[in-house]
Parts: structure tokens; C-alpha cells; sequence
């Protein structure tokens, strides 16, 4: 079914303008998608679209409002101009079950949460935890620079306690920290058979003290005239290392 829309008053318009915060996507348990290819990777997700007159792929969703450039471009939240805008229901969290598992504890800002979910599913993960302290994984900026990713993962978001309750069901917590204890990355070797839980911590404080104290093992990575790396750039080294689907040499 296909619609023109020509109002800024629509009541579609209003909707998907009211999406864009947080609270209301969470009430609503939907969430925005921008773009050919996210729209793409999340058509299973997808209830309705609207779309520019030349969107080409528009006869593919079951309900689509055509609407022009001037209606684009006050709803659209993308800086580079912007051919659909979808609206998806959120997808369904499940019990993780991998053998390497991503634990973000208050990663705050959403480009590093986006990133680490797409170097994750990069290098073979199945399932990312993120804490109440997170950036909100629906997040316009997390869904964009994860580029998608999300619907090749299972997102959680859980207490602590979940994350404790993994380490009674036989996963090792692995956390990233500058302590003077900690092994360097370089000499641990990850266990292929072994489960883990990675964990990375929040960019100003890093993990919190009593994840830390629960921890199996403390890991950091030798630097240079720095004194720590970025989140997400840290998080890719030690995913990369720990991936259970890397050739070893």
C-alpha cells in the first residue's frame, strides 16, 4: 500500500519526528532506521517506510508514504541527504548462549557502542551485553555507526547480576584494565574451548570496581606514550585476539 503525504501535520510525520527521543521510542518499542542500506539489513524489522518518489525499492514494503524533499529533510536526522526512513520494531533479546561473549559496562558515548557492535560482528560474536549504563542501542548514532549490525546480534540489556550469573554457568570474565596485576595481552592466550566474557569499561572510569574484583583474569594491552587507547579501538584489538575463528599462527 502506498500513500502521498504532503503535510508537515501528518500524523505519520509527527510520529516518526517523536521517535527520535528515546523515551518515546522505548514507550513504543519501535525505532528509526535512515538510508538504502539500513533500511535494507532491517526490512524483516520494518512496518512502514517513507520514502522519496524516486526510492526504487519501494513497491518491496507493505506500507510505504511517498513524501518530497522538504518533508525529508525536516525528519531525517542524517547530515547527507536521505532517500527512505523506516520505522522497525525492536528485536527480541536473547539468553546468550556463544562462547565469546561482549560485555560493555556504561559505555556512554554511542559512536563507540555502534562501533564495538560492528567490530564484534567483524570478527565472529554472537552475543553483546550492554549495562543500564549504556548508550541507548537504538539510538540514532549507535544504529549508524554500527552500520546495521545490530540485527546479526543478540543486544541485551542487563543488571550486573547477569553477568555474575554467566560466571556460575562456566564463562571466564575477562577485564580490560591498567592495573599493575594485569597480563599483557600479548602473553594470554585465549582458549578456544574455554567461554569468555570480554568486558570493556566506560571511557572516563573504566570497569567498575566490583566487576573487577569478580573478574577471572585482567588484561591490557602494551601502549606507547599514551596512557590509554579509545574504547572501541582497544575493544577491536582484544576481540580480534580473542575470536575462537581467527587462524592462530
Amino acid at each position: 500500500m502506498i500513500n502521498e503525504i504532503k503535510s508537515k501535520d501528518n500524523e505519520i510525520i509527527k510520529y516518526v519526528k517523536k521517535l527520535q527521543n528515546n523515551a518515546f521510542s522505548k514507550e513504543e518499542k519501535r525505532f528509526l532506521l535512515e538510508g538504502n542500506h539500513l533500511v535494507e539489513m532491517g526490512k524483516s524489522q520494518i512496518e512502514f517506510i517513507l520514502c522519496l518518489p524516486r526510492f526504487k525499492d519501494k513497491n518491496i514494503y507493505n506500507k510505504v508514504y511517498v513524501i518530497n524533499e522538504m518533508l525529508m529533510n525536516k525528519i531525517t536526522q542524517n547530515k547527507s541527504a536521505t532517500e527512505v526512513i523506516g520505522v522497525a520494531r525492536y528485536l527480541e533479546e536473547k539468553d546468550v548462549s556463544s562462547k565469546r561473549v561482549l560485555y560493555l559496562d556504561d559505555v556512554q558515548d554511542p559512536g563507540n557502542v555502534g562501533t564495538i557492535l560492528r567490530t564484534a560482528l567483524a570478527f565472529g560474536y554472537k552475543d553483546v551485553i550492554l549495562s543500564k549504563g549504556c548508550a541507548f542501542k537504538y539510538s540514532f548514532k549507535v544504529i549508524q555507526s554500527s552500520q546495521g549490525s545490530i540485527f546479526n546480534l543478540n543486544v541485551v540489556s542487563k543488571e550486573k547480576d547477569y553477568l555474575f550469573s554467566l560466571k556460575n554457568r562456566g564463562y571466564k570474565l575477562v577485564s580490560t584494565s591498567l592495573d599493575v596485576n594485569s597480563v599483557f595481552l600479548s602473553n594470554f592466550t585465549f582458549q578456544k574451548d574455554d567461554n569468555y566474557v570480554i568486558i570493556l569499561g566506560n571511557e572516563g572510569q573504566g570497569i567498575s570496581k566490583d566487576i573487577q574484583e569478580n573478574s577471572d583474569i585482567k588484561i591490557k594491552i602494551e601502549i606507547n606514550d599514551i596512557d590509554s587507547l579509545n574504547v572501541g579501538v582497544a575493544g577491536g584489538i582484544i576481540m580480534y585476539q580473542a575470536s575462537p575463528y581467527r587462524k592462530k599462527d
